[in-house]
């Protein structure tokens, strides 16, 4: 049984709902919760890619501060998206941000390579966040991602 599979049953047993508050993933995230046997019906209440900044800015309300400070694809942007994604998805036990650098492009550096990715989850009151690395083609680096927020799921519903 894959690990996704496993979170959306866990979410669907503790009658947990979850949203999703795309970049870099463009509504993989998304997509591939909504795949398992009712887990749109029962889990899933829906996402929002927010690819340009400007999304970032004019829906999610986010500082445009702090998108320059830090860039749109940064620790501290994904932080607020995931806190800013809990008042368009008010239902959502779980909202879950990503940003990051997918392939070449956006805000890459030598400290920030292309395959950087950030999460936040933020789940009754608190924010977890987590920062990884994946080597890969895109659709490689998108499918070890999806399992990387399905275990940082589970984690979080164990704890």
């Amino acid at each position: 049984m894959s690990i996704l599979k496993t979170c959306c049953d866990q979410l669907q047993q503790h009658n947990l709902t979850i949203a999703f508050v795309e970049s870099a993933s463009s509504g993989y995230l998304c997509s591939q919760f909504s795949i398992y046997k009712n887990s749109g019906a029962d889990i899933l209440l829906g996402g929002l890619v927010s690819y340009d900044p400007s999304v970032k800015r004019e829906i999610l309300k986010i500082d445009n501060e702090i998108i320059t400070a830090f860039t749109a694809e940064s620790a501290e942007v994904t932080e607020a998206m995931a806190t800013h994604g809990h008042q368009l998805f008010k239902h959502a036990d779980f909202v879950v941000a990503c940003t990051g650098l997918l392939k070449p492009g956006g805000s890459a550096t030598l400290e920030k390579p292309e395959g950087t990715f950030y999460i936040s989850i933020s789940f009754r009151g608190q924010t977890s966040n987590y920062h990884y690395f994946i080597e890969g083609t895109p659709l490689e680096r998108l499918n070890i991602l999806t399992a990387h927020v399905a275990s940082n799921i589970l984690n979080l519903i164990q704890q």
